[in-house]
Order: C-alpha cells, then sequence, then structure tokens
C-alpha cells in the first residue's frame, strides 16, 4: 500500500527539480522616461550573489532558476524585483528613483543639482522677472540676488547700467561681470563714440528678458574658475528658453504704461519773482519754467509674442518683442525690435543638434546730459526763470547764461542705431557608457551707427553753422566651446564626473569717425552736404584668446561633495614672458541631512556646509599693453612720420584674484524655510596700473603689475513660505555686505582728485573716496565758509585735504513678499542701499550764490548780514568740500504689482489655455535724505574710480504699466 505514495512522491521531487533548474534569462532594461537603454544596471538573483550588469545597449544574460527572483538595481532609479516564471526573455523599463536633489541649475558648462553645488551662486528664474517694467536685461536684475549690485547710472531710456559681484577686483581693468548668453560670451559696455558722459548706450540693452529662462549668477573661485582670466569680477550665465516636448503653447504678452519724473524729487528753484530779488533786477512779465518745458508724461509699451513646441525628437521656440520706452526728458527714446529662435533636434538617440539665434534691431534717440552745456535737463535747471522760451519773431530766446534747451531737443538730431546678431549652434554625441562630447561654435555680432546733428537754429550749431558728427562701430566675438565629459557611478555609491575641454575666441572691432562744419542750412545734416571736414579717423583691433579648462566632480552617496577645477588662458593681450595664465580652483561640501544621526532632527530637510579656494583672473586692459608701439601723426616739413608711443614690458600679466569662501545652505519645515550664507575674502595682486615714469625718458608712464586690494563681506538669503493653502505668502529676502580696501600702490603714491568729486585712490582706503576740506560751516560775522585747518599752521592748503566721504555702500539688501488669493496676485519688491555718499555735484552752481546760473530756493535763507545763523554762505567758493557730501542711503519701492488669473472656464470659453491681467508700479517711492533728485547715480558711467557723483543726471522714472498675458 506504500508503493503507490512513494512513487508519487518521487514524482513530485522529480518535477520540483525539474521546475528548478537554471534556464538562460535575457532581456533589456530602458529608461521609462526618455526609452533609452541603461548600461550598467545590476541584475542579480535574489537571496544569492550571483549575477550581472547591462552592457551598453542595456542588454544582459544570466543563468537563472526557473522559479527564482531576478533584482534589478541602478542608481537614481528605483531597485525592481521580477519573478521568472520559467521565463527566458524579461525586458524591464526603469523609473527614476524620487531622490530631492534640487532643481537643475546650469553651471559652466554643463548642469548640476542645486543640492550638489559646492561652490557660491545665485540664481534668478523667469517668474521674478517677467513682472518687472523696465524690459533691459539689467534693469530686471536689480536687487534679485545678494552679492550683485546692479545701479542704473541714469534714468535715460538705454542708458548703461553698472554691474557689480562682491565689489570690485581692480582699479584699471573693469569691474563688470563676465557675461554667457547659451555659452556664448556676450558683448557688452559702451561702444558709441559721441560722448555723453553717463548716459552712453549700453550693448546689454539689446537682449530681450521675455526670452530668459534662467540667471545664474557665479560668486566664488569654485563657480567661476571655470572662465579663468575673465572671472575675477562673478560670471552671469544666460539660458534662455527651450521648447515645450509633447505639447504646443503660444503666449501674448502686452503692456502699456506713462512715467513721470516724481515731483517730490524735483529740485526746488527760484522762481522769477524770487529771482529778481536774488539779483536786484526787475525783469517783469516772465516766469518760465524751464523745468515743465523739456519735462513729460512719457508712453512706455511692450508687446512679446512666442511659440513652443515640440516632440520626441525636436524642441522649438519662436518669439518676437517691440519694446518701446519714451523718456521723461523730450527728445529721448529707446525702440527695439527683437526675435529668437531656439531648436535642438534629435538625430539618434545619442546624437543630437540644436541653434540659438537672436536677433536685434534698436533706435536710441539721444540729448546731451549731465557734463555738459547743451543738455536740455542741465540747462533748464541752470536758465533763470526771467528768459523767455521764445522772441516775439518765434525764433528762440538764446539770451540765457546757457543754450535754450527747449531749442535743443526740438531741433538737434541724436540718434544711435544697432544692429546685433547672437548665436551658437551645438552638437552633443552620447557614446560608450557615460562618456557625451559636445561642440559648440558661437558669435556675437554687434554694429552700431551714430548721427549727430546741431543745427545752425541752436547755440551750439550756430557757433559752426551747423555740425555733425558720424561714427560706425563693428564688433564681434567668435567663439567655439568644444567639451568632452564622463559621468559614472561606482558601486551604486560613488557618483564622478569629468570634463575636459578646449576654447578658442576672437575678437574684431571696427572704428570709422568723421566730424564736419559749415553747412548751407538746417534742412541739411549729413557730411555729404558739409563744407569743411574738421575731423576723421578709423581704427580696427583684432585680438585672441585660447583656453584649455577642466573639472572634476565627486561625491559618495550625494553627502561629501568635491569639486576641482583649472583653466589655462592665453592671451594676445599680455607680454611674451606671462602669455599664459594658470586658475585652479577647489571646492567641498558636506551635506549633513544625509548623515544617519540626523535622521532624527525631521523638520531638517537639508543641511550643507560649503568651502572653497581658488584663483581667477582679469584681463581687461588696453590691447597691447605690453608691447612697444608706434604712432603715426608725427609730420615734418610735409612728409608722413611715425614715432614710438609706448614703451613695451614682456612682463606684464594678468590680475590675478585669491578667493575664499565658506557657506552655509539650510532648510526647514519641509523647505519652507531655507537660509543661504556666505562669507568671502577675495585678494588682488598684480593690479595693472599706469606707471609714472622720469620726463628725461620721453615717456609719461607704463604699464605694469604693481597693486594690491581686497574684499570681504559676508551675503545673505532667506526664502519663506509664511502661508500655505488657497491664501499664499512667500517672502525672499537678500542681504549683502562688502568691505573693498587697497593694500598696496606704487611706492604708496594715491591716484588723486579723479572726476567732479574728487574721487581718490589711496592705500588703506576703499576704492574712489571722496577727498575734500572739511566744511565746518559758515562764519555768522562774514558769511564766508570756513574750513577746518587739519595740520593747524594758520592756513587752508592742500595739506589740509581730507577723507570726506565714501561712495560704496556699509550693505545692500532686497525683499519680495508675494501673496496670492484665488485669482488673484500681488507681490511688493523693496530695494535698499545703506551707507554710501553722494557728491552732489549740481549743488556746486545751483548754490553758488555767484554767477547766472538759477538758484534752487535754499538760497533764500542764505547769510546776507553779521550775525546771521546759518548754513548757506552768501556766496560759494566752488571749493570740493564736505558741504556737498551727502547721505545716499535709499530705501525704495522698486515695484508693486496686482494681478489677477481669469477663471479657466471663463478662458476655455474664449479659446484660451490662461489669461492674466495686471497692474504695476516701478519706483513707486523712494524714502531718502538725499537733496537731489536720485540717490541712485553716476555721471560717470561704470568708472572704477570715479562713483558716486551726481552732476545734473538724468533721474530715474516713475512707471504706471497695465497688462496682459495670454496663453493659447
Amino acid at each position: 500500500m506504500k508503493k503507490p505514495y512513494i512513487l508519487l512522491m518521487v514524482f513530485f521531487l522529480l518535477i520540483g527539480h525539474l521546475m528548478a533548474q537554471d534556464i538562460p534569462v535575457s532581456g533589456k532594461v530602458t529608461s521609462a522616461t526618455d526609452k533609452q537603454p541603461i548600461p550598467g544596471v545590476t541584475v542579480v538573483i535574489k537571496g544569492t550573489s550571483k549575477g550581472t550588469v547591462t552592457d551598453i545597449n542595456g542588454n544582459y544574460t544570466v543563468e537563472a532558476p526557473s522559479t527564482g527572483v531576478l533584482v534589478f538595481s541602478f542608481v537614481g532609479m528605483q531597485k525592481q524585483e521580477i519573478a521568472v516564471n520559467g521565463r527566458k526573455q524579461i525586458n524591464l523599463e526603469l523609473t527614476e528613483e524620487k531622490i530631492d536633489l534640487g532643481e537643475v541649475v546650469v553651471m559652466g558648462y554643463n548642469t548640476s543639482s542645486k543640492k550638489l553645488i559646492s561652490g557660491s551662486f545665485g540664481l534668478v528664474k523667469e517668474d521674478e522677472i517677467k513682472t518687472i517694467p523696465l524690459r533691459t536685461l539689467d534693469g530686471v536684475l536689480q536687487g534679485k540676488a545678494a552679492g550683485m549690485t546692479v545701479m542704473q547710472n541714469s534714468g535715460t531710456p538705454g542708458g548703461q547700467n553698472s554691474i557689480k559681484i562682491r565689489g570690485g577686483s581692480s582699479i584699471n581693468a573693469s569691474n563688470q561681470p563676465l557675461i554667457i548668453i547659451d555659452g556664448v560670451p556676450a558683448i557688452t559696455g559702451s561702444y558709441g563714440q559721441i560722448g555723453y558722459s553717463g548716459q552712453e548706450i549700453d550693448a546689454l540693452s539689446d537682449i530681450n528678458p521675455n526670452d530668459i529662462d534662467q540667471v545664474t549668477i557665479l560668486k566664488d573661485a569654485s563657480a567661476t574658475a571655470i572662465y579663468g582670466a575673465r572671472a575675477s569680477n562673478g560670471v552671469i550665465l544666460i539660458t534662455t528658453k527651450k521648447g515645450n516636448q509633447q505639447k504646443t503653447s503660444v503666449n501674448v504678452n502686452a503692456s502699456y504704461g506713462w512715467q513721470t519724473l516724481p515731483a517730490e524729487r524735483l529740485p526746488e528753484l527760484m522762481n522769477a519773482a524770487q529771482w529778481n530779488e536774488y539779483k536786484g533786477t526787475n525783469v517783469q512779465g516772465i516766469d518760465t519754467d524751464w523745468m515743465k518745458e523739456i519735462l513729460q508724461v512719457a508712453p512706455t509699451s511692450n508687446t512679446e509674442l512666442s511659440l513652443s513646441s515640440g516632440n520626441e525628437k525636436t524642441r522649438l521656440f519662436i518669439s518676437g518683442n517691440y519694446y518701446n520706452q519714451e523718456g521723461t526728458v523730450k527728445g529721448t527714446s529707446y525702440d527695439r525690435y527683437s526675435g529668437r529662435l531656439n531648436v535642438d533636434h534629435k538625430i539618434l538617440q545619442n546624437l543630437t543638434i540644436g541653434a540659438n539665434v537672436s536677433l536685434n534691431y534698436s533706435k536710441n534717440q539721444r540729448v546731451e546730459g549731465d557734463q555738459t552745456l547743451f543738455g536740455p535737463l542741465p540747462n533748464a535747471l541752470s536758465i533763470p526763470a526771467i528768459y523767455p522760451v521764445y522772441n516775439e519773431d518765434g525764433s528762440y530766446n538764446e539770451l540765457g547764461p546757457y543754450a535754450n534747451p527747449v531749442a535743443i531737443y526740438k531741433e538737434t538730431n541724436n540718434v544711435a542705431f544697432t544692429n546685433r546678431t547672437n548665436g551658437n549652434v551645438f552638437l552633443e554625441y552620447k557614446f560608450l557608457d557615460g562618456f557625451s562630447f559636445t561642440t559648440k561654435w558661437g558669435a556675437d555680432i554687434y554694429n552700431l551707427r551714430e548721427h549727430g546733428y546741431d543745427p545752425v537754429t541752436t547755440r551750439q550749431g550756430a557757433k559752426y553753422n551747423g555740425l555733425c558728427i558720424e561714427g560706425t562701430s563693428y564688433v564681434s566675438n567668435l567663439v567655439s566651446n568644444n567639451v568632452l565629459q564622463y559621468i559614472t557611478t561606482i558601486a551604486e555609491k560613488h557618483n564622478i564626473e569629468a570634463m575636459a575641454g578646449y576654447s578658442f575666441e576672437k575678437y574684431a572691432s571696427r572704428y570709422t569717425y568723421i566730424e564736419a562744419i559749415d553747412f548751407p542750412n538746417e534742412k541739411f545734416e549729413y557730411i555729404t552736404s558739409a563744407g569743411v571736414i574738421r575731423a576723421a579717423s578709423s581704427s580696427t583691433l583684432d585680438r585672441g584668446l585660447n583656453s584649455y579648462f577642466g573639472q572634476f566632480k565627486y561625491n559618495y552617496l550625494y553627502k561629501y561633495i568635491v569639486t576641482l577645477t583649472a583653466r589655462a588662458d592665453g592671451s594676445s593681450k599680455f607680454g611674451k614672458n606671462n602669455q599664459y595664465g594658470y586658475f585652479p580652483s577647489a571646492s567641498v561640501a558636506w551635506r549633513v541631512t544625509e548623515e544617519p544621526f540626523m535622521k532624527q532632527f525631521s523638520s531638517v530637510n537639508e543641511l550643507k556646509i560649503r568651502a572653497s579656494v581658488g584663483l581667477t583672473g582679469n584681463d581687461d586692459i588696453p590691447d597691447f599693453a605690453s608691447l612697444g608701439l608706434y604712432g603715426g601723426g608725427f609730420n615734418y616739413g610735409g612728409v608722413s612720420g611715425i614715432a614710438p608711443t609706448q614703451l613695451p614690458n614682456p612682463d606684464l600679466k594678468w590680475e590675478t584674484t585669491r578667493q575664499t569662501g565658506l557657506g552655509l545652505d539650510v532648510a526647514v519645515l519641509n523647505s519652507r524655510i531655507s537660509l543661504n550664507v556666505d562669507l568671502y575674502f577675495n585678494q588682488t595682486r598684480d593690479l595693472l596700473l599706469y606707471r609714472p615714469l622720469p620726463p628725461t625718458t620721453g615717456y609719461t608712464g607704463i604699464y605694469a603689475n604693481i597693486g594690491n586690494l581686497e574684499n570681504k563681506g559676508i551675503e545673505v538669503v532667506l526664502n519663506t513660505e509664511n502661508i500655505k493653502g488657497e491664501f499664499t505668502w512667500n517672502t525672499s529676502f537678500n542681504f549683502a555686505a562688502n568691505r573693498n580696501k587697497i593694500t598696496k600702490l606704487y611706492e604708496g603714491q594715491p591716484i588723486p582728485d579723479q572726476g567732479r568729486g574728487s574721487n581718490w585712490v589711496k592705500e588703506g582706503e576703499p576704492i574712489g573716496i571722496f577727498v575734500g576740506y572739511n566744511c565746518l560751516g559758515v562764519d555768522p560775522t562774514t558769511g564766508d565758509l570756513v574750513y577746518e585747518d587739519i595740520n593747524n599752521d594758520g592756513s587752508i592748503t592742500a595739506d589740509d585735504l581730507t577723507k570726506t566721504g565714501d561712495p560704496n555702500p556699509d550693505f545692500t539688501t532686497g525683499m519680495t513678499n508675494t501673496f496670492s488669493y484665488k485669482g488673484f496676485d500681488f507681490s511688493v519688491f523693496l530695494q535698499a542701499v545703506y551707507g554710501n555718499d553722494v557728491f552732489n555735484g549740481t549743488r556746486i552752481y545751483l548754490e553758488s550764490g555767484t554767477g547766472e546760473d538759477n538758484q534752487t530756493t535754499t538760497m533764500l535763507r542764505r547769510w546776507r548780514q553779521p550775525g546771521d545763523i546759518t548754513d548757506v554762505p552768501r556766496a560759494g567758493d566752488g571749493v570740493i568740500s564736505s558741504r556737498f557730501i551727502e547721505n545716499g542711503s535709499f530705501l525704495r519701492i522698486k515695484n508693486i504689482s496686482l494681478g489677477y488669473n481669469f477663471p479657466k472656464s471663463v478662458v476655455k470659453y474664449a479659446g484660451m489655455k490662461s489669461a492674466r491681467f495686471y497692474l504695476s508700479v516701478q519706483n513707486l517711492y523712494t524714502f531718502t535724505t538725499y537733496s537731489g533728485m536720485d540717490p541712485e547715480v553716476n555721471y560717470y558711467g561704470n568708472s572704477n574710480i570715479i562713483q558716486g557723483t551726481d552732476f545734473f543726471t538724468y533721474p530715474q522714472s516713475r512707471t504706471v504699466m497695465i497688462g496682459l498675458n495670454i496663453g493659447f
């Protein structure tokens, strides 16, 4: 009876054994996101150490029990267990593991997850800049990142702004950051040849902010050293928008606004009656308000149309824009037309090509501004009210002390036209296991034509029977970047990125200038009609930059992070003994929150400590300063001749900045509160200065590396989600304090008396301090100004000059509060600058007590007789003193915006995806004790030394704007 049971048992054991036999299992592992094969996936039989890994095509083969389970694992992907169930073919898609490493940020020649970055950077996203009415790049970045100071030198439409990151690192070389647009260094600065002092044309004004997807501000050596010789002043990376995969969207943005000069900021000038009493004259029946004659409520408008589309292989973004800004000073305006095409196409699964191209055209109508006798604004401030605009015969009255400002803005024609093309083409090829090669070829081509004409109907033109100036400027920068990158993970713990690259740039500029006088009448304004060519010149320049760079990134379990960077730059600017400069950097970071002991602190989402050190350079000095040069024009006896004009210095080299930094990143309460703190200490050596030479040499001086300076400071960024839910309230706050000091100059000699405010460069002091006489007040006996006798020798001499102020601020801040409730949103952006001084040069003339300039009503309380106690003298003496130094600190309501998003049910009925209406006000109000029209000015543009000086400078406007954004 037992035999059948024994036979049955043997049968089942035999079947189980047969079923448990190993069978060959093969298949392919791909990504669920992009369907690409995944090489290096570990395939292990569960419960054993037996297994394999996928090859370059994602394929694997393994001997596994027919009843076994295969475990598939790969770093960054979710682990999966699959039962074999006798199958010999098992294909699998792996999905990404939800590891929160933050958003992807463009950093140099590649991208990185925000939480894995060990350097210091700032990030400005599209949402932060799209509501700002001022549609120029530097205008929308103002106050948006800690450590980046953007100052509007004037309110001129399309005018030049000053951008600094962590203070100034140079005296004579540029202090402006390197700006990269989609991998191509952008042409920046002013290339105009018709001088307008602080109101120069800015090449950055041609960039349309609506095309920007993200702006990354690289601040420390770890982040910037990849750009080597041009990175001492920081780097701004601009990434433009790309097309959307799997959907098409069309967006229309239109806005219209009105600009005015804030009435509360305009100076109180004497009217005709007050002038008559002041001067003892008796001109009746005339009381011209010259400021009213030249100011206007100025319209501004912006219209943008963009299309974004794509599929699995191709992405496309197209945009067009027209921006118009009339000036509040009549006769000024800025018009810009721009278009962009960004496209990329995946030819093969591992081969992508693409192009990013923008075309821009602008027209800038200008009038002369500060630092001139022929500007509408300074002349309207300076001409007394007793002079009429027109004579009885309708001609312009030119009897005043300065040219008639109405005649200037109506009759002169000063216009600048720019045509600009910025673009690149690129190819990306992925090969082997984790390798990729990218080559990008780009160009930025900038053409500027200037035309200025003063007809005989103006005072300036009458002197020359008509005056015309024509200038053309051509500037180009051709770039090639070639980058090889390798990314891999070892044992699911060690994450490695290695990059090596080569780039070269070819810069070229061409200038022509011609000046002519003596025209038949005011209707003829071009050179061809001139009787006399008074001046003509042309020049050309070519230079090159040759670079090698590399970077190595390593992190262990996303916890311990190391970044090593190096770059070698060779430039035609420097001496043959130092043509190459070498710029290494290193940084480390520790993500403490990844440690096991931090798991108990569940409210802490991120805690990262950073440290960095490295070298960066500055090569922005005059070209060929290292060479011995000859110049023409040294003619003799009717024969042309040449002569040496510059001594050679073959040892001339880069300015080098050693940057050291510490940082802390914290996020708590589900990242509702995040804090970033950075400390830095930057030391610049080998400053490029013009060293004076004895007159016996026949030369005034020679460029040499002879100075040092330092910058140190702190930066804080705090972001909070204060309230979540149907009603939301978010706050973004940034704070930065920088201390700048000159530590060495040639033989300790200062660079004295620069500009109208007498800015100096002295050892032991910040760049550009104000030096003058310390004014103690007004002598009640004589009504004269009294100055401090510093050396107590009984007389006021140059030995009594002293530091009277500092144009460098103690700190800068920016804060944005954003609220939303149902379809409504409201934001307030505050900007503050504290601790800086401004030299109010306008007061030297408008509170002089002498001459024929109109005066402010301050002069009504001037000293008149012995015993009068006042701070206003009977007459000024024009001495540069502390009398004209004022506190330039301010708190500005930079922007407020109220918007309403229409319900989706409404917009869908109208055939739209979205619609938003908004009201925005720029420069609503400025809280300041400064007596001038605007504390945020500098008449001398982007000078490193001449800073913080107001001299009849065009102030910023208050702008009220309404707009509509529609999406289809």
